[in-house]
Parts: structure tokens; sequence; C-alpha cells
């Protein structure tokens, strides 16, 4: 059971990852319109730059609360820059699956099945939460290092001194 709890944990986290990232990528899209609709904005490229900037956004808040430990939350400084990098793998999420979305190719008079905007949803929230999966793999990985040297005696021990946690 200590080996499965573990990778069950990060699974967990994973899928409701990817709905809270999903969800509040399409309401970022939606919010993204309104504000194209309300502040008369008449550029493509305006457009363009809200969908991806809000499907970021979205996903980038949506893997940081599905991922975020409150048993183990840093200082303030810390859980800012963690939202800022999964903000912005969001937003680069974004701008790769709506390039990918683009380029797919339409036979002709008939509609694309996927729109680029949803591609644009899907690569928001396959890069916020791939940020977030990686970053808490390396943490996790730290805490095992520091654990190790817990459970071998300290860091003043011989283990340390020669690089192994094994040796005399």
């Amino acid at each position: 059971m200590d080996r499965v709890q573990p990778v069950l944990v990060l699974v967990g986290r994973a899928v409701m990852g990817v709905l809270l990232a999903a969800v509040l990528s399409v309401i970022g899209i939606g919010i993204a319109w309104g504000m194209f609709v309300f502040w008369g904005a008449v550029s493509h490229v305006t457009l363009l730059s809200l969908f991806m900037t809000g499907a970021g956004v979205g996903a980038g808040i949506g893997s940081f609360a599905a991922w975020l430990r409150i048993d183990l939350a840093p200082r303030t400084s810390v859980l800012m820059a963690v939202a800022m990098v999964l903000i912005l793998a969001g937003i680069g999420g974004a701008w790769g699956g709506f390039q990918f979305g683009a380029t797919r190719e339409v036979v002709c008079c008939v509609g694309p099945a996927i729109g680029p905007i949803t591609y644009t949803t899907l690569g928001a929230t396959i890069a916020a939460n791939g940020a977030a999966l990686a970053m808490v793999l390396i943490h996790g990985m730290g805490l095992r290092r520091d654990w190790q040297k817990l459970r071998v005696g300290g860091p003043s021990s011989a283990a340390d001194a020669s690089g192994g946690v094994g040796a005399p």
C-alpha cells in the first residue's frame, strides 16, 4: 500500500487538474470573448490574444488549485511564483494548441470537427498540468533526498561525507 498510495494521489490530482483546468479555461475564453465584445475591439489579433490569455490564465489557476497542498503550503511568495509559472505555461500551451489547431486541413465545404479554440483549451490544459506535475515530482524528489539524509543519521554522517547512502 505504501507504493500504491503516492501513485493514486498523483493520478487523482492529475484528473482533478485536467477537469478544473479545462473548465476554468473555457470560462476564461468566455470572459475574453465578453471583454472583446464589450470593449469594442475590432482586431482579429486582439480576439485571439484574449482567447489565448483567458484560456491560459484559467488553466493555470485550475491546475494550481488542483495541485496545491494546503498541509505543506510554503510562503506566499513561493505560491505566487508557482501560480505565475503555471499561468505562463497555460498561456504558452494555449498558443501552441492554437497553432496546432489552425494548421489542420479541413475537407472542402465541411467545417472542422474540432476547431482551433478547442485546441487552444486542450493545449492550455495539458501544458499547465504538465508543468504542475513536473514541479510536484521535482519537489517530491527533493523531499525524498532530505528524508534519506534524516534516515541515515543527518548531514554529519559518514554516508553523506562519502557521497553514498550505503557507504561505510
